[in-house]
């Protein structure tokens, strides 16, 4: 298995977990959870490899039918194979479908330390909260109720679904930075680093980056791995800190209105 394939399995591993219902459909799984419709990251159709009989017009159908059932207002298709998601990209900008290019980054550096400056620890679900609530509300998802509520929710489930916990630097006591960590056992996932604006470019993200890495490997996790955008600047940043690129996947996603 190459470690672009185990880094994808592992995140497909979680994602069903979060899900309530995992459904067979024709080029892959529709993975749902009922209770999260307004999460895009728990409702989702995955395409396996390169199906020889997928039709561009036909995907979009299946997407919007499957979507709709399930009373979604978004619509979200990944795509693993990236020249696949590449040859499809203008095809889905063309019907309103924004594109991302999703880099996957394996750890390969020596023993990271959190670097020295303000104060980094685990934190709880109560306390990422906080962190949560203060950077969604300040974007649009801030006017949706009920969208902020199951946003907030659902840390909880990927405690439960992949064993998560979370890293957060400190400021006079409060946490203003944070990123999650999955594991299940010999492979962990660094996610969701997120700083909040006033806090930003005084390098707490890279502390926090830092220690996840480090409370991994002290626990003897072999593969570490995250996620970047390929057309964002925190990929320069993971790779300073000794992080070297696997490969992309695609992720298109349709939002409501």
């Amino acid at each position: 298995m190459s470690d672009l394939t185990r880094a994808l399995e592992f995140m497909a591993w979680v994602e069903n977990r979060c899900s309530t219902r995992v459904d067979v459909w024709r080029w892959g799984e529709a993975v749902f959870n009922d209770d999260f419709p307004k999460v895009f990251d728990f409702n989702f159709l995955r395409v396996d490899g390169v199906p020889e009989d997928l039709d561009f017009e036909e995907l979009i159908d299946e997407a919007e039918r499957l979507h709709s059932d399930a009373g979604h207002g978004h619509r979200k298709i990944v795509i693993d194979d990236e020249i696949l998601g590449r040859a499809l990209q203008l095809r889905f900008q063309s019907q309103g479908w924004e594109p991302a290019a999703l880099l996957v980054m394996v750890y390969r550096g020596g023993e990271a330390t959190p670097s020295s400056g303000e104060a980094v620890r685990e934190i709880s679900l109560f306390e990422l909260r906080e962190v949560r609530a203060a950077a969604f509300g300040a974007g649009p998802i801030g006017r949706d109720p009920e969208a902020m509520r199951q946003l907030l929710d659902k840390d909880a489930v990927y405690v439960e679904a992949g064993n998560g916990r979370f890293i957060a630097a400190l400021v006079d006591g409060r946490p203003v930075c944070s990123a999650d960590l999955y594991s299940d056992g010999s492979t962990a996932q660094i996610e969701g680093v997120l700083t909040l604006e006033p806090y930003r470019k005084r390098g707490l993200a890279t502390a926090v980056v830092n220690a996840a890495v480090a409370t991994a490997l002290a626990e003897g996790h072999d593969f570490v791995f995250l996620i970047a955008d390929q057309e964002d600047w925190p990929k320069e940043m993971y790779a300073r800190l000794g992080f070297e690129p696997l490969g992309i996947f695609w992720d298109f996603t349709k939002t409501p209105g």
